[in-house]
């Protein structure tokens, strides 16, 4: 599922993976456990996913809950802005799915950063990045052509997340979704 955030095409994963065995300790969740709340400004805010995924999500002023992200299996996990700019997460991290991960220090990281300063701005250029293009995809792409981008970088995505998941990740509501799917079906 690397390609499904870019961001960690640029960054290298066994580096990462090395560094939260080394430093961090192992940490079992279970679907529905938060890895982090909004709000928190807890010490151990980031990870390296071993085995299951993680969703990211927001809650609007309303109550709805809205998917932002998904980290998955051997991918790094956290709320990069909150630990680079010391504030509250921004976004719970929720299990979607049993997972393991090592999870590290913030201060391991913030003092790696502090010493390698291209390695800081590689990660965040890739996030900014990456953002960008999904802000822009919103209004460049329809949420057909945001639907099948997704499945081409991800043929695999929906054994790992709900329809539910992606409809709401594609900022579109489950029947929409499942109108598109059987559109793309009838195309074939």
């Amino acid at each position: 599922m690397a390609d499904f955030n870019s961001y960690i095409d640029k960054i290298d994963m066994n580096f990462w993976r090395e560094l939260c065995a080394k430093e961090g300790k192992l940490c079992l969740y279970k679907k529905g456990d938060y890895f982090l709340h909004c709000g928190d400004t807890t010490k151990n805010v980031w990870g390296f996913i071993k085995k299951g995924y993680f969703k990211y999500s927001v809650t609007d002023s309303e109550g709805n809950t809205h998917i932002t992200g998904f980290s998955f299996c051997d991918t790094p996990l956290g709320d990069y802005s909150s630990l680079v700019l010391k504030t509250p997460a921004v976004t719970d991290i929720i299990a979607a799915t049993d997972a393991e991960v090592l999870v590290c220090n913030r201060n391991i990281v913030d003092e790696l950063f502090e010493k390698d300063f291209k390695l800081h701005c590689v990660i965040s250029d890739g996030f900014f990045h990456q953002t960008y293009d999904r802000f822009l995809n919103l209004y460049r792409q329809s949420a057909k052509e945001r639907y099948i981008h997704i499945l081409e970088y991800c043929p695999n995505i929906l054994q790992n997340i709900t329809l539910k998941e992606l409809a709401s990740y594609l900022q579109i509501t489950p029947t929409y979704l499942s109108r598109i799917r059987k559109e793309i079906t009838f195309e074939k």
